[in-house]
């Protein structure tokens, strides 16, 4: 069963590598992936937790879903305050509690995909290669690079 903290600590401490943050946002921009299922198949990979396409699927969706419903239209809200309202004299305090909200969001994501891979039947499988079922295999290898 994974658990939300030691996942959220493992994201966190991921994505503070900045070839890592630069792939993953990247891969969501360029390529419309969620940077939260992109850390959560890699984490279950290094637990040695196979998932199968089905399920990853599904977690795609469910990944997709809250995108639509909250982290999307808070990017935009964020990205329209940095281009058009940088001259707010309260622009740096503004867009440190956007930050911060988004944050909560990301980690909400991440609880609600946590809680539907705990409900997976995954194999044990040395080498799990989760990323290989909702990444091509070039992003992938680009997604490994920047982890080592």
């Amino acid at each position: 069963m994974l658990n939300h903290d030691q996942f959220w600590h493992y994201a966190c401490q991921l994505y503070r590598n900045k070839p890592m943050e630069e792939v993953l946002l990247h891969f969501q921009d360029a390529h419309n992936k969620n940077v939260n299922l992109c850390l959560l198949l890699d984490y279950m990979a290094v637990l040695n937790k196979q998932l199968s396409l089905a399920d990853v699927n599904a977690l795609e969706q469910r990944a997709e879903q809250l995108d639509a419903q909250l982290l999307s239209p808070y990017r935009t809200i964020r990205r329209t305050l940095k281009d058009a309202h940088s001259h707010y004299p309260s622009y740096t305090s503004a867009r440190a509690c956007l930050l911060k909200a988004e944050l909560e969001l990301e980690k909400l994501q991440q609880h609600y995909l946590v809680e539907y891979a705990n409900a997976c039947s995954t194999t044990h499988t040395p080498h799990a290669n989760n990323l290989a079922l909702y990444l091509p295999e070039s992003l992938v290898q680009r997604f490994l690079s920047a982890k080592s």
